[in-house]
């Protein structure tokens, strides 16, 4: 993310969140607890947006790594994972009780009359598309996404897509898929024989992802060194890589 582009998100969502902190208090104050939660909610929704981007401005994103005896997981940086979901939950809550309350006349929080109906319905909206994404995070292990690496092959998981494969079956490691004329940012893509493209999104693991990315692409191109992937030496050659 650039800085300008940085910035500017700052000052909007920032905005907006401290409004938002200001009416929950306010419904608090009030007696309207309900309208304090939604408040609440996109507060939590601004503020969890934009926690994370001083870590990826400062390219100082790691990966949260976790090694067994048969492989070893890569989820994004605690720093940018756990805001995100906490924005994407407060995005949900407010939202459902945004669908409730207006219809109702119930919503203790100043909405422009032009919104009165198309609210509840963007309220439902990201209800539908945002609740199986927070049970997809909470199936996964409470993380937004991972790629596990093994001796075998490689499992990765994404908002609502999950792909396996075997290190046989992948053709390529690239930065985009097939086809594609730019490449995707911080993307890390398995080129597979059938021509499918499971893709990965890994810019809150590394910079950019390009150091996840060649780590990828050294052990699809050495075998002989995926014993590594179950006992910690995959970390360190990450971390060597990174210094």
């Amino acid at each position: 993310m650039k800085l300008p582009t940085a910035i500017l998100a700052w000052l909007f969502f920032g905005a907006i969140g401290t409004v938002a902190a200001f009416l929950t208090v306010r419904c608090l104050v009030r007696g309207e607890y309900p309208s304090a939660v939604v408040a609440l909610g996109g507060s939590a929704f601004c503020y969890g947006l934009i926690t994370p981007v001083a870590r990826v401005v400062q390219n100082k994103q790691a990966p949260h790594v976790e090694v067994d005896d048969e492989g070893t997981t890569f989820r994004p940086d605690r720093g940018i994972d756990i805001p995100i979901q906490v924005s994407l939950a407060g995005a949900v809550v407010a939202s459902l009780l945004i669908a409730i309350l207006a219809p109702l006349g119930k919503l203790d929080i100043p909405v422009p009359s032009f919104m009165r109906y198309s609210l509840p319905f963007m309220g439902a909206v990201i209800v539908v598309m945002g609740a199986p994404m927070l049970w997809r995070n909470v199936s996964r292990g409470g993380t937004t996404k991972y790629l596990r690496l093994t001796p075998a092959g490689f499992e990765l998981s994404e908002g609502l897509r999950s792909h396996t494969g075997d290190w046989e079956q992948v053709r390529d490691i690239a930065d985009k898929a097939p086809g594609k004329q730019a490449p995707t940012p911080g993307a890390i893509v398995f080129v597979m024989s059938d021509d499918s493209a499971p893709t990965i999104a890994a810019g809150a693991m590394t910079p950019d992802g390009s150091a996840l990315r060649e780590l990828v692409r050294f052990y699809w191109e050495h075998s002989e060194s995926r014993a590594e992937l179950t006992d910690g030496r995959a970390v360190k050659r990450l971390a060597d890589a990174r210094s």
